[in-house]
């Protein structure tokens, strides 16, 4: 059950399902950390959401499973025809990110969820750590996000009624091509207004499990 689709007998026998439930199991993984560790008045839900956002990104899998000699295993253990295809494709991002979480989900199935969240952790320190730093904003993030599924935002804004001497905005983040409205935000400048906006789209996402 470790093979790549491309050189399994049959796609049943790559790590696709593996990888499908490492998907989840680093997420909670990751969410039950920054809710331990990370304080409550420091960090708020939308910020932990754009750290775990980085934290679990196909940008950071690819590295930490680069440093930890996954895709050089990879490659040993492709068919030897295949080989130079698996150093191609470990080169690139989906793959190899795809090969952590399937990595995480035998983990957690033959050492059990304390050992295999400790271990990911641990691997994942110093991106936790950059990312607390530096949480991406959340148009960024719904921009990466919606782009997985070939989507684009576009974001529709008005000014609220409001004084003039503290103007307020509206936006609406909505869904392209599909025209769907992902979350409404207001803020005291356009820019802030599409944030909250991007920010409640986030949300928005994640309780509908995309």
């Amino acid at each position: 059950m470790t093979a790549h689709a491309s050189w399994a007998p049959v796609r049943t026998g790559s790590y696709e399902r593996l990888a499908f439930v490492g998907d989840s199991l680093l997420s909670a993984i990751v969410t039950l950390h920054l809710d331990r560790k990370f304080p409550r008045e420091r960090f708020t839900p939308g910020t932990l959401t754009r750290i775990r956002a980085k934290v679990v990104s196909d940008e950071t899998l690819h590295s930490v499973a680069s440093s930890i000699g996954l895709a050089e295993m990879a490659v040993a253990l492709a068919p030897e025809p295949d080989r130079e295809s698996a150093r191609s494709l470990v080169a690139s991002g989906k793959p190899l990110a795809s090969m952590l979480e399937a990595l995480i989900a035998a983990c957690w199935q033959f050492h059990g969820s304390e050992a295999t969240s400790a271990a990911v952790i641990d691997a994942l320190s110093e991106s936790l750590a950059l990312a607390a730093e530096q949480p991406a904003d959340p148009k960024t993030l719904l921009q990466e996000r919606l782009a997985r599924s070939g989507s684009t935002v576009r974001y529709e804004g008005s000014r609220a009624e409001s004084p003039d001497h503290a103007p307020m905005f509206d936006a609406v983040a909505v869904r392209e091509p599909e025209g769907v409205r992902l979350g409404t935000g207001r803020g005291g400048s356009k820019k802030a207004a599409e944030a909250a906006a991007a920010e409640r789209a986030l949300s928005s996402l994640s309780e509908a499990g995309e």
